[in-house]
């Protein structure tokens, strides 16, 4: 059985190796076979997807049919330029990050809250002593 790594049917198939890792993650439709730390896909998986991309490259060039009796198929599903993919997969990577740094400073403001209220409660608390021992000596002992 012929295999490429996963650079290979990357460039093959016009897109970066990163975006056809996260494919075969997602999807599971590409059989990956793994040696070691190295992945490889066989050649003819890469074959039949290249073959459905022209499919699905004739079908959008294609003249439109009457569809008012059928359902549109694959309703759900949209074909982007792979460098518009990318740029997007990008981006989210940066949002996701960021979401991650906002929820990690959002809890450390919180601890940080909660301590300064507890230091504000102990500062009252050494403010009253402090009154209390400011008062003359017989005050203290008549508690007046």
């Amino acid at each position: 059985m012929a295999r490429m790594t996963v650079r290979t049917a990357a460039k093959a198939l016009g897109v970066s190796p990163q975006i056809l890792e996260e494919y075969l993650e997602r999807t599971g439709k590409m059989e990956a076979i793994r040696h070691g730390k190295r992945v490889f896909i066989p050649s003819h998986e890469v074959k039949a997807l290249l073959e459905e991309k022209k499919r699905q490259t004739q079908s959008v060039n294609a003249p439109p049919k009457d569809t008012a009796s059928e359902p549109p198929v694959g309703e759900n599903t949209i074909s982007v330029p792979a460098s518009h993919y990318e740029a997007l997969l990008e981006e989210l990577g940066r949002l996701r990050y960021q979401s991650q740094l906002l929820e990690f400073y959002r809890t450390e403001a919180y601890e940080k809250n909660a301590l300064l209220l507890e230091k504000e409660h102990r500062l009252g608390q050494l403010e009253a002593e402090l009154a209390q021992l400011k008062k003359p000596w017989w005050h203290r002992l008549c508690r007046l």
